[in-house]
């Protein structure tokens, strides 16, 4: 559908978990004028809700926003509970705990290049583009997909306890170890999908090769980059770290701890959206915003401690710059990622104690305040609890990769549709633009905005300078 009676467009797209809209305002010439916007549509107030919950239950409940990345949730919140109460986890419950966030980066990375964003690589010719038409045009690339990110899902239930909403990161340690036979039998999968890992390497890596037109069609209108690394070595980290942030050259700009966010982040909030915007205090909205994810951190970790990964990681640098900053170049982070965490995987299961005991050190104490800061598929995740003695939880505060995107995504669609006219662009095309810039970011706005909405998906649409709708875009 199609209006042209006032100075916005609206689009309903699919392919992204949850719903959004992105608000392209133009002027009376239909020219897009001003900045492009991202808007989340409803909320749950989830944070609001759990005041007055008892700390320990927080594992429990928050994964429950999420039903893609909840095993990050689940661990980001024991973390996090864990400095509430002052304990440290054994060393066995940590490793534990890791697996159960590789386990989910792996389902994770391989589940948006099959299904939300290589379909977006098939032919112009190609209509409808989804993982049907993925396994219809490229059967070798989605199968063995497919198969990976069932294997992380696998991990996550062997690590987690099960494979959505995990239950086994508890306040100071785990709850159970894995079996030894559930073990074992993770390792033989792993070797015998070794040879499907590969094929998915080639076949995404060739699709996204036959793709350079369409990758270098969008650049970054977003300046920095913001990753969790292994405060010891700088490398890639399944748990806690420091945050680093770079600049479009590179430049390490600031570098916090968890508990330090308050004072280099400034979440923002505006009256069209319900994401709040999470910025760099120190350079403002929208200037100060911040990309997170896949493609963050293939640019600020020294290594993923993976040579294949790695070499694969200099290879983009060679061709791209370094850093890579496209916003399609996220689909050949995964890539990298995956295999990255596949092989992490792997040594770990082999290498690593699940079994020593104690599994947990508990203690009733509490301090009263806990920020835990982890990557999670998406990028970097904060939960950020206080409670009273009693243990009632009296302040939460959660900030997705989603929430850090938002005003990237923002800045990308900026960056390509001002001084555009719009009017005498199809539904199609815009269409088509507009997702091709927001998919990479691979968006959850169920955790993002907390949304409770059944009635739409998301959304473009053609506005004006006071968001009066004049155009909804139609796929």
């Amino acid at each position: 559908m199609r209006r042209m009676a006032g100075k916005e467009i609206r689009l309903d797209m699919t392919l992204i978990e949850g719903h959004a809209n992105v608000l392209i305002r133009v002027g009376d010439d239909g020219k897009v004028a001003e900045r492009v916007l991202y808007q989340g549509v409803d909320t749950r107030f989830f944070e609001r809700l759990w005041a007055g919950m008892n700390i320990d239950e927080m594992p429990r409940v928050t994964p429950m926003i999420c039903g893609v990345c909840s095993a990050t949730h689940h661990v980001c919140s024991a973390l996090a509970v864990d400095k509430v109460r002052g304990v440290e986890p054994p060393e066995t419950a940590q490793n534990i705990r890791a697996m159960i966030n590789l386990g989910i980066h792996l389902n994770n990375q391989a589940l948006h290049l099959v299904v939300m964003g290589l379909p977006d690589f098939l032919p112009a010719s190609e209509k409808r583009r989804s993982v049907f038409r993925l396994m219809a045009s490229r059967p070798a690339l989605a199968k063995t997909g497919l198969k990976i990110m069932e294997l992380g899902h696998t991990v996550v239930a062997v690590f987690g306890g099960r494979e959505v909403h995990p239950i086994n990161a508890v306040s100071g340690g785990v709850a159970r170890a894995p079996s030894e036979h559930e073990v074992k039998e993770l390792r033989e999968k792993f070797e015998k999908l070794k040879s499907d890992l590969e094929t998915f390497k080639k076949e995404a890596l060739n699709l996204l090769a036959e793709s350079k037109e369409k990758i270098s069609n969008y650049e970054s209108g977003t300046e920095y980059m913001l990753a969790v690394v292994d405060s010891k070595t700088g490398g890639f980290t399944p748990l806690e770290g420091v945050a680093k942030v770079i600049d479009s050259k590179g430049n390490v700009v600031v570098e916090f701890r968890p508990e330090e966010y308050t004072k280099v982040i400034d979440e923002k909030v505006f009256d069209y959206t319900y994401v709040k915007m999470p910025v760099l205090r120190s350079k403002g909205y929208p200037q100060g915003g911040m990309r997170t994810g896949p493609l963050a951190r293939v640019n600020i970790v020294k290594s993923y401690g993976v040579e294949e990964a790695d070499e694969l990681r200099d290879k983009l640098f060679e061709e791209w710059g370094r850093p890579a900053t496209h916003p399609l170049l996220y689909h050949y982070a995964r890539v990298v990622e995956t295999i990255a965490v596949y092989e992490l995987i792997q040594r770990a299961l082999d290498e690593w104690d699940f079994w020593s005991t104690p599994l947990r050190n508990y203690t009733d104490s509490v301090r009263g305040e806990g920020v835990a800061m982890i990557e999670a598929p998406r990028g970097t995740l904060i939960h950020h609890y206080r409670a009273r003695e009693d243990g009632a939880t009296e302040y939460v505060n959660v900030i997705t990769p989603t929430t850090f995107n938002a005003v990237a995504m923002e800045n990308d669609l900026t960056k390509f549709f001002q001084g555009k006219n719009v009017a005498k662009m199809s539904d199609r095309e815009i269409y088509a633009h507009a997702v091709a810039i927001v998919r990479p970011y691979d968006p959850c706005m169920a955790c993002a905005t907390h949304t409770v909405a059944e009635h739409q998906l998301g959304k473009i649409l053609i506005v004006d300078k006071n968001l009066n709708v004049v155009r909804e875009v139609k796929p």
